[in-house]
């Protein structure tokens, strides 16, 4: 053996010496491989093979890298150049909407979940000791910030993109009112689509006042349930009563709630934007309360927040059987809970952020933006929704002419989708938080740059989506699915198309369920999808499928509620109303 050989057999166990081929056996095996082309061959090929295989997967990857690591570059000298705000460290992101529980918030108070946790006697902790606890999720944090939209237009190119659209919108006002006054000698500026549209508006003024009354009552209907529960400790069966009825009447008020807001659309024959405005209020209260009573049932529950010796007006004494001291859970004052109302936010919260002043010229800005929508709505609706549609269930209605109407409307219907975007989660919202001087104003991210739809729906609108992973996902997800993210996300999506399948259905007053195919199947499965193309295509697909999504949705919509002022049908079974009135008017024989 030669000294290499000797070194290498000095670094092997003496039990496996043995086992080490010896030089005449590899010198056999060569001279094997040497009288066998054919072995060999296959042998150099396949080897060939793998490296030609491996060298284009590390070129693959090297390259996507290196792109990758481009890209970051150039968007954070972007960033820091032209986007003021955009670039920090991660651990301080303006945009990071949510902390991880085990870490403080910007008060520097732990998360009130964290405090519930300690919360927990020692007994508790020897019972669950060997029980696998769900992972702990993030908790929502609230930090002054402006909106994506308003800190991206401090840029020059972003403000002249700004501008761009302000002019396209002057001059489809001044066609609207040429072709007003040239076809019919009078100017109209979409005053009859507004008149016609807010009709009976005072019926809803009317019981939006009412349902507020409820929601008042509430709190003080929460106050005199922790009181009584704090008074009934020494007394677990009676307490437990008193608590299981309060839930009950509770859940009975939200339902008869949601019912009676439901129902008067139809008895009142409220227009669509009526109809909307109450079934959209009434859902705001529905989820306020909800949040309210979740987040504030927990601290009573618990009992061992606050430990504190002095009396207080808005505490309820909390006598432990097991302890000498008094502890004090504070309840919130009824000032707190009125600004929660009004605030543009559905997590509930003691106190928020909030601003020095009021920006008056940002308040008259954001007004005059919903001003403009609304009048771009009224011609969007005069000059192609019921140009198009109004005639569905008079005039002939063939394949040919049906393809070509959603064809026709598809970019109408995606401008009226942008529209309502920056009507609602930009103009709206920031009007809103500006007077209430809300100082966190990230009611959206950059759902525009979504690659995946799960990003979308996150990114989209963070106020809803916010109160749905709080009270809906982190609930469902800690307390009935044990730590299953899937079925959790399926109950979120689940319930959150239903809720817009009930609006639009009671607003239209109509059952069909486009909506809840689009938004509760389609839209789920097209999250597994996307997930096998990269960013770029990801993203691309995501537009595709809003953009082709959208023109149906608000095609089909128009399509069934003309179709039903048009074509007189009769309901002689309850399975007829689940058929649309599209098809029974022109499947007639």
């Amino acid at each position: 053996m030669t000294d290499r050989n000797i070194a290498c057999a000095q670094d092997v166990p003496s039990n496996q010496i043995n086992a080490l081929p010896s030089e005449d056996n590899m010198q056999k095996d060569s001279t094997q491989l040497q009288n066998s082309p054919f072995e060999l061959n296959y042998l150099r090929e396949r080897l060939l093979g793998l490296e030609n295989i491996l060298l284009k997967d590390f070129k693959k990857r090297l390259d996507e890298e290196i792109e990758g690591v481009v890209q970051e570059l150039r968007q954070h000298e972007l960033q820091t150049n032209e986007f003021h705000g955009f670039a920090k460290p991660q651990n301080t992101n303006t945009w990071s909407n949510r902390v991880p529980l085990a870490k403080e918030t910007p008060n520097g108070s732990k998360g009130s979940t964290v405090g519930l946790e300690k919360s927990t006697n020692s007994a508790d902790n020897l019972k669950n000791k060997h029980k696998k606890q769900p992972r702990p999720l993030p908790d929502k944090v609230f930090v002054i910030r402006e909106s994506y939209l308003t800190a991206l237009l401090e840029v020059d190119h972003m403000r002249t993109i700004y501008h761009i659209f302000a002019c396209i919108f002057l001059i489809l006002i001044i066609q609207s009112i040429s072709y007003d006054y040239l076809t019919e000698g009078r100017v109209y500026f979409g005053l009859g689509t507004f008149k016609s549209s807010l009709q009976k508006i005072q019926y809803v003024f009317a019981i939006w006042l009412l349902e507020h009354a409820v929601v008042f009552v509430l709190f003080y209907a929460f106050k005199m349930w922790a009181t009584v529960r704090c008074k009934l400790a020494r007394q677990p069966a009676l307490q437990s009563f008193w608590s299981h009825s309060c839930l009950i009447t509770y859940i009975s008020s939200q339902l008869l709630l949601g019912y009676v807001a439901s129902v008067l659309c139809l008895k009142l024959d409220l227009t669509f934007i009526t109809s909307s405005i109450l079934l959209l209020e009434s859902t705001r209260l529905l989820m306020k309360m909800h949040a309210f009573v979740r987040t504030n049932a927990g601290r009573v529950l618990a009992g061992k927040l606050k430990v504190d010796t002095s009396p207080s007006p808005n505490a309820v004494d909390a006598t432990e059987d097991n302890e000498k001291s008094t502890h004090i859970v504070r309840l919130p004052t009824f000032q707190s809970y009125l600004y929660f109302l009004f605030a543009p936010t559905l997590i509930y919260r003691d106190s928020y952020p909030r601003t020095s002043h009021i920006r008056w010229k940002f308040v008259l800005a954001r007004f005059m933006e919903i001003v403009a929508i609304a009048f771009a709505y009224s011609y969007m609706f005069e000059r192609y929704i019921k140009v198009q549609f109004s005639n569905i269930g008079v005039e002939e209605l063939s394949p040919r002419t049906f393809l070509l109407k959603l064809y026709s409307m598809i970019m109408p219907n995606n401008i009226i989708f942008l529209c309502g975007f920056y009507l609602i989660l930009h103009a709206w919202l920031n009007f809103t938080a500006e007077l209430l001087r809300f100082g966190d104003r990230m009611f959206y991210k950059d759902w525009w740059t979504s690659s995946y739809y799960d990003v979308f729906f996150r990114n989209w609108n963070v106020v809803v989506h916010d109160w749905l992973y709080e009270y809906i996902y982190k609930d469902s997800y800690n307390h009935i699915f044990k730590g299953a993210k899937l079925p959790a996300t399926l109950l979120v999506f689940g319930i959150s198309a239903l809720v817009h399948e009930h609006i639009i259905g009671f607003a239209l007053k109509l059952f069909f369920p486009v909506m809840l195919c689009f938004f509760g199947i389609l839209a789920v499965s097209m999250i597994y999808l996307l997930r096998t193309f990269s960013k770029r295509v990801g993203n691309f697909m995501v537009w595709l499928t809003l953009i082709i999504g959208n023109g149906l949705l608000f095609s089909l919509y128009p399509m069934e509620h003309y179709a039903q002022v048009n074509c007189s049908r009769t309901y002689e079974h309850w399975t007829d109303y689940f058929v649309p009135t599209l098809w029974t008017c022109y499947m007639k024989q």
